[in-house]
């Protein structure tokens, strides 16, 4: 009973949060998905409320697990598309591949800088004890 009822609270968080953001760029006018915005909310209603945590946890399992369900609709897009698809295949190839690489990598170029610079930082001790010359 415990489940049932975790599931519920967890259920009535995720469809706040996506009701939420739905609202919010309806009402902003917002250019941006408000799927996206709801699952900004429901993270900052997760770490503002980690109780929240195991009840959400319990209710987004199911459709976790059967997550191949939601590519039904894009593969019948691709198919709906077919002719278009193969008309433009080669700027549709040259996109993924640039865009794919240019963000792999700035990924890239983001994560070396941020690792050098930790791993350039002086430690604690070294700046206390000062070098010997």
């Amino acid at each position: 009973m415990r489940d049932v009822s975790g599931t519920i609270v967890g259920a009535i968080v995720v469809f706040a949060a996506y009701y939420a953001g739905l609202f919010a760029v309806t009402v902003l006018d917002l250019p941006i998905p408000g799927p996206l915005v709801g699952l900004c909310l429901l993270l900052g209603m997760l770490f503002i409320s980690p109780k929240l945590e195991v009840p959400t946890a319990l209710f987004v399992t199911f459709p976790l697990k059967h997550m191949s369900l939601f590519f039904v609709p894009a593969v019948l897009g691709v198919s709906i598309y077919w002719d278009d698809i193969q008309a433009n295949a080669l700027a549709i190839a040259i996109a993924i591949i640039l865009t794919t690489s240019l963000s792999l990598g700035i990924t890239a170029w983001f994560a070396q800088k941020l690792f050098c610079s930790k791993l350039n930082k002086p430690s604690s001790t070294s700046q206390a004890g000062g070098k010997s010359e």
